[in-house]
């Protein structure tokens, strides 16, 4: 049996100590990539530049995790 080692992080978005989203996700050893966001607070979320700045760096942090992966995966033959 293969493992499919995986990488998994979850990160706060947390504006005037008010979590406002949250962003998880898991970066398979194959390059498979799952996130969630969840926005707990709307009105400030979306109002806040500060909130979407976070959200595009958790973002491409996700995607270069999946890259990472992908880059180092090995096909095992059968």
């Amino acid at each position: 049996m293969k493992k499919n080692k995986q990488t998994q992080e979850a990160t706060d978005i947390i504006i005037d100590n008010n979590t406002v989203a949250n962003l998880t996700f898991t970066a398979y050893e194959t390059g498979a990539l799952e996130a969630q966001l969840t926005i707990n607070n709307p009105q400030d979320f979306h109002n806040s530049e500060e909130a979407k700045n976070e959200l595009n760096e958790l973002v491409s942090e996700a995607f270069e995790a999946s890259k990472n992966k992908l880059d180092t995966y090995e096909v095992t033959e059968n």
